[in-house]
């Protein structure tokens, strides 16, 4: 039952339009210990970037910036990420929107869905 609702949710929330600009194309980007590294090329881009969580009957900012010129390592965003819950971002970088969701499971497992174009 929670590989169902799991698979729902993740499923849900790939279809959500981001702000501004729509979706965006799908692209997973590195998590290293507790920062989600949007690029670890210095000659990228980062200009906005924003990590959400429904956890329980809350819906969480988890951290969020716009406006910005960031540049690796300033593009690795460190965050608190509490197991058992799905998170979505949405970010743009060169220029370009993208969007990743992902679940981090109570083993420390990370779990997403393919979501291609």
């Amino acid at each position: 039952m929670k590989r169902i609702l799991l698979i729902f949710t993740l499923t849900l929330l790939t279809g959500c339009p981001g702000e501004n600009g729509g979706v965006g194309s799908w692209r997973s980007y590195a998590i290293i210990n507790d920062s989600l590294c949007f690029s670890v090329d210095e000659k990228d881009t980062l200009s906005r970037y924003s990590v959400h969580s429904m956890q329980g009957d809350n819906y969480k900012t988890i951290a969020e910036k716009d406006y910005a010129v960031l540049h690796y390592p300033d593009s690795c965003v460190r965050v608190t990420l509490t197991k058992g819950y799905v998170y979505e971002t949405s970010y743009t970088l060169n220029g370009k929107n993208y969007r990743y969701n992902f679940f981090i499971d109570n083993n420390d497992e990370l779990f997403s869905n393919s979501g291609g174009d």
